[in-house]
């Protein structure tokens, strides 16, 4: 009973001492209090009842009562790390059994050789065991030995020897009620599921596991070791060190394994060395060794001690003694079968490379080389890294592309396996050193165009094939209401001057938690590795007019690559780490002129910008010509406000993640229809002024668009029309007019939450808008904050999602509010779902602005799948420590990147006039997440956002010149351009113009 019901099993056995038994059923309830507090609870009290439990036995005279009792002691010393003790009582325990109780007692000491890394004797002794369980047709028993003899294929890399007991052991618990066990069985199958390279299903059945033991109210350390090693594998190895450091303090707190503290150590220390901790990974797998060397268990010793040096080498303490400390542990861990083998070759060979020492390198890396044709994805690539390195030490540039590519081929194979975009970008770690070594080979041999390719070989990855779009599934879609909820309670306390309450704060986060594990669960569904990039194509579509600059950076200098005219020509630039710093300097100096009384710091924030021109730049920018100008940063420089820099001042700029993405973006098509979205948060300052005067600007006439000419050269037929990047269009340089200049002295950033006294409002709650020139509701009829009345327009929408009070304008200026025809004959015919047949006839011209309590995101998602044009004005929060939470504030809550991933198309242009929509975290090699980035693979070819804290009125103007510009058929590029020409010259102005990019080529 006590992995069936193991709180049932303790009390009944606890009851039974309480009635005086005889000391044969005193000798099995000691053995059960002894087994629960071994596996659940303090180990020193676990030996007490079994030695207790051992004597009583004795005094019973039975020898197979004896037996068992003694194996259960066994495995509880072994873990206590004493050994050979532990060691010595199943010797005793295998001379005092006999047939069935022999087996038992083999199984338990086989899984203590498993433990002690031991895996022939393991294999050994439940080979024996196996035979005499099924011909005594002991189930449980049978099922138990079966799923230790697929554990211990797992840790030698048999996996499908592995999965075949697997099998079998599964369809044995279906007879059974034992719970626990049948738990242990779906971790088991969760770590087989990694050692295959299936890392989604691994997290998904390590959760169900979870999820089972939580029901029992059972520890899980063992499954924080496994799932540890899989969020490692997944790039996840912050998280990884975050688990396994909180599991050791659990274990500490109730008196639990050594052997298991020992193994939680190790996991730590990996993941502290993935996570650029080398002195944490230095500490913690010292005391690792240490634990393991006391407990006779060489297996994990020697893989502590790989860690150990690999933390060392990571703190600059490469010697000629590490060399030899590397190669002799490879030879143990090959001695031993282990799949860590390779891993310790390649390490030794490092080192000595480093050191010089080509011989003894190319021994060792011709041992780790051998790993590249077989195994795991990530075994490998550790063997092509190896290969990768034998060429270069060779001095074969042509080898190491050759095995760079294969590596990263398998990377890629690995990569689009994953569902989820974080673990896709997060994967891309691994082949970070086959990409630097790929770069700097085709620096040295092929010149800036090989360069260019191998730069763009692994940048922004995640763009380069079409997402997993997020299951059906209800428990998410739960999940991700509620946390909504409970992040806007949390809001509101926020704003009334309080703090939420620490069981709200609670709740938020694990609904966080939960929604990101089920979303990491997902398996990818594209094949191949995405399109690949082709240079002579990228500079075809430049033409002679535009210019890509892409921005390499190789042993810590940006290496600027120029491409236009036909050709990539090379530049060298500063250091990227003065580069960050300047970075860091523009942003505060932003963050603080989007504030009044900070005009002196105008000076400062433009000196910054020459300054980092220089460095970014160098001398490649005497040579952008006059037309257009992509950029493509790496990942660490993505909050520079590229605008800033003096000589892109005034040009039309744009920036993409990659190259390849900015010509997916070209290659976008715009949903027929042109459905326009405007949408107001709550909690502006301005109240988001632009929105209104937009919605009466797209209710009018709209000029013909797609007549205009295209700069550059010819586009083969069959290529989808894209608004250029070129030419300054006259008439857009004048200063916007209209009521909604508001003065920008009084108004907080769009981070702020509470509008400054005197700020204006624009009327969107006390009853229909009437606009402040006084033009009665009907070409704009905004609802009011509470919706229309029922009965009215406000029915119910078919998913419950409340009433609908969105305001539908056509561009003859009738209106449709949610199903109705109010004006103009066209509109008559029910809307269509958008990206369905025959959507963009029903939608041609429509303006859809949803305001107050309509700004809900149900409703707000339902409008921008398969808009042309959405323009959200709302609070944006950007959240470094989970970058796919970060948000817009709507009506009802954020709506997060999470949510954008539900879209089947998002917006082909989306305007984001919110603070920090632009930011990102850095992940993985070159990998970028955050909103922009959610949106590219999703449909969206071109995204304003913004990189800083903006004044919140300042924003104003300088949207509504941006949609005039769009309005006369310009690119989101030039009228961004336009609009920040037309900007007063005052600091807060010229400060918001600059925070502002305009990111892909619509």
């Amino acid at each position: 009973m006590v992995f069936a019901a193991p709180g049932e099993a303790l009390t009944r056995a606890e009851e039974l001492l309480g009635a005086d038994p005889s000391p044969l059923h005193a000798s099995v309830a000691h053995q059960v209090i002894g087994i629960w507090q071994r596996d659940f609870g303090d180990t020193r009290q676990a030996l007490a009842h079994l030695r207790r439990a051992r004597d009583l036995a004795a005094r019973a005279d039975s020898a197979e009562r004896e037996a068992d009792v003694l194996a259960t002691l066994g495995v509880a010393l072994v873990h206590a790390g004493r050994t050979r003790a532990g060691l010595e009582a199943f010797e005793r325990g295998v001379a005092r059994g006999s047939g069935h109780t022999r087996a038992r007692v083999l199984f338990r000491r086989a899984y203590v050789w498993w433990v002690l890394g031991r895996h022939g004797e393991a294999l050994e002794d439940v080979r024996r065991a196996i035979p005499v369980l099924r011909q005594a047709d002991d189930v449980i028993w049978t099922a138990r030995a079966l799923t230790l003899r697929a554990t211990v294929h797992l840790a030698l890399g048999s996996v499908e020897r592995a999965d075949a007991d697997f099998t079998a052991a599964e369809a044995l618990w279906d007879t059974t009620g034992q719970e626990h066990d049948k738990a242990d069985a779906v971790e088991s199958r969760g770590l087989a599921a990694f050692r295959s390279g299936d890392v989604p299903a691994a997290l998904r059945l390590l959760d169900e596991a979870e999820e089972r033991y939580g029901k029992l109210g059972t520890p899980t350390f063992m499954l924080t070791i496994r799932r540890c090693e899989v969020l490692m594998a997944a790039g996840l190895a912050t998280e990884a060190l975050a688990e396994a450091d909180g599991a050791v303090a659990a274990l500490d707190g109730i008196g639990g394994q050594s052997t298991r503290k020992a193994e939680l150590l190790l996991v730590a220390a990996r993941a502290a060395r993935l996570a650029d901790e080398p002195q944490t990974a230095l500490a913690r797998a010292a005391v690792a060794v240490r634990l393991f060397a006391g407990q006779r268990r060489t297996w994990y010793e020697t893989h502590a001690r790989l860690v150990l040096i690999e933390a060392r080498v990571a703190t600059g303490r490469g010697s000629g003694r590490l060399v030899a400390d590397a190669a002799a542990v490879a030879e143990r861990l090959a001695a031993f079968g282990a799949p860590a083998a390779p891993e310790a070759s390649l390490l030794a060979g490092r080192i000595a490379l480093d050191l010089g020492w080509t011989a003894d390198a190319e021994r060792h890396l011709t041992v780790a080389a051998r790993s590249r044709h077989s195994g795991p994805p990530l075994a490998r690539m550790t063997g092509w890294a190896a290969q990768a390195l034998r060429a270069r030490a060779a001095g074969s540039a042509r080898g190491v592309l050759e095995a760079c590519r294969r590596g990263l081929d398998v990377l890629d194979d690995h990569r689009m396996t994953l569902g989820a975009s974080e673990l896709r970008a997060r994967a891309t770690a691994q082949g970070a050193e086959l990409a630097a070594l790929a770069q700097r080979a085709s620096l040295d041999s092929g010149g800036p165009r090989r360069l260019l390719g191998w730069s763009e070989r692994w940048r922004a990855t995640v763009l380069s094939a079409p997402p997993t779009r997020p299951p059906a599934d209800p428990v998410l879609l739960t999940a991700m209401t509620a946390f909504r909820e409970l992040a806007a309670r949390a809001e509101e306390a926020r704003t009334d001057g309080g703090r939420p309450a620490p069981a709200l704060e609670r709740e938020q986060r694990r609904l966080e938690r939960e929604i990101r594990s089920r979303t990491l669960h997902m398996r990818g569904e594209a094949p191949g590795d995405g399109d690949r990039f082709d240079v002579g194509r990228l500079l075809r579509r430049l033409g002679d007019e535009v210019r890509l600059v892409e921005l390499a950076v190789l042993d810590g200098r940006v290496h600027v690559l120029l491409c236009g005219q036909g050709r990539v020509r090379r530049f060298e630039a500063g250091l990227l780490a003065e580069a960050e710093r300047e970075a860091e300097h523009v942003q505060a100096g932003l963050r603080r002129l989007a504030h009044p009384g900070a005009e002196a710091r105008l000076p400062l924030v433009e000196a910054a910008g020459a300054r980092l021109q220089h460095l970014l730049l160098g001398p490649a920018a005497a040579h952008l010509g006059s037309g257009p100008v992509v950029v493509v940063p790496p990942g660490r420089l993505h909050r520079v406000p590229w605008a800033l820099l003096p000589v892109l001042r005034e040009r039309v700029l744009s920036v993409s993640p990659s190259a390849g993405s900015w010509l997916r973006a070209r290659d976008t098509a715009s949903p027929p229809g042109g459905r326009q979205v405007l949408v107001r948060g709550p909690g502006l300052a301005s109240g988001g002024a632009e929105v209104p005067e937009l919605a009466e600007r797209y209710a009018g006439a709209r000029p013909p668009g797609g007549g205009r000419e295209r700069g550059g050269p010819a586009e083969p037929a069959g290529t989808p029309s894209v608004p250029p990047q070129g030419g300054r269009r006259p008439g857009n340089h004048g200063e916007p007019t209209g009521p909604h200049q508001v003065p920008p002295q009084a108004a907080p950033d769009r981070g702020d939450h509470a509008p400054s006294a005197g700020t204006r409002r624009v009327p969107s709650q006390g009853g229909p808008y009437r606009g402040d020139r006084g033009r009665p509701a009907g070409a704009l009829a905004v609802p009011p904050r509470g919706g229309w009345e029922r009965g009215g327009r406000g029915e119910p929408t078919a998913d419950g999602g409340g009433s609908r009070a969105s305001l539908l304008v056509d561009s003859a200026g009738g209106a449709v509010v949610g199903e109705e025809a109010v004006g103009g004959a066209a509109d008559a015919a029910p809307r269509t779902r958008p990206g369905a047949p025959g959507a963009g006839a029903a939608a041609r011209g429509k303006t859809v602005v949803l305001e107050g309590d309509e700004a809900r995101v149900p409703g707000v998602l339902r409008e921008l799948d398969g808009a042309a044009l959405a323009h959200i004005a709302a609070h944006g929060t950007f959240r470094a420590d989970s970058p796919l939470f970060s948000s817009l504030r709507m009506a009802d809550g954020p709506l997060i990147v999470h949510d954008f991933e539900r879209l089947d198309r998002s917006p082909y242009r989306i305007i984001l006039p919110c603070c920090d929509t632009a930011r990102f975290a850095s992940v993985g090699a070159d990998e970028l997440l955050g909103l922009v980035t959610a949106l590219l693979p999703l449909g969206t070819a071109g995204v304003v956002a913004c990189t800083a804290p903006v004044n919140d009125a300042a924003v104003v103007p300088l949207m509504l010149a941006l949609h005039k510009g769009l309005d006369t058929g310009l690119s989101l590029a030039e009228a961004l351009r336009d609009a920040r020409a037309a900007l007063p010259g005052d600091a807060v102005h010229q400060a918001t113009g600059w925070a502002f990019t305009a990111f892909g080529a619509a």
